[in-house]
């Protein structure tokens, strides 16, 4: 007599879904050792396709905007904020935050269409206190010779040119 019980699923969908979900789990527990990864979910992965290229890409949660953006009634600007810096995913950072410099902040990413939208990408649309994003930089100078409001002038580290900016969903 037989006292085994049947699965209603077969063995070799049981056994993909184990797989599926040991891989799951191996992947959520990779980000639990980066810094400051409690706050954030698996979705703050890099994207499939980032068309740019930068010196630097992570993952990091913007802590700080000091103050408000101006309008851009009158000039382009670069706008300096801190972010916590969540992972590293291409290149090296050794600090726990940094500073990024956004091209005109006020307009969401995809609608920058001036000169600077090859230099400027990603699918943020404003900027809030609190949001991870995925971000390609490179240093700010040499890529912009413009205006930049920067309160963090104290703070001698290098600052980054944010080529690339996706919101963590």
């Amino acid at each position: 007599m037989d006292r085994m019980k049947k699965s209603a699923l077969p063995a070799p969908l049981l056994i993909s879904l184990l797989l599926a979900f040991t891989a799951c789990k191996e992947k959520a527990a990779e980000g639990s050792g980066t810094k400051g990864s409690a706050a954030f979910g698996t979705h703050a992965t890099a994207p499939a396709q980032v068309p740019v290229e930068g010196e630097l890409a992570m993952t990091a949660q913007l802590m700080e905007i000091p103050g408000s953006f101006p309008a851009n009634d009158l000039y382009n600007y670069a706008y300096v904020m801190k972010y916590k810096v969540l992972k590293v995913t291409k290149g090296s950072y050794p600090d726990a935050d940094i500073l990024i410099g956004h091209y005109n902040p006020r307009f969401a990413r995809a609608d920058i269409k001036d000169e600077q939208a090859p230099k400027v990408g990603g699918n943020v649309k404003s900027f809030q206190v609190g949001d991870i994003h995925y971000l390609v930089l490179s240093p700010l100078d040499g890529l912009w010779t413009g205006s930049v409001e920067d309160d963090y002038f104290k703070d001698k580290r290098p600052r980054y040119w944010a080529l690339w900016a996706d919101k963590a969903e």
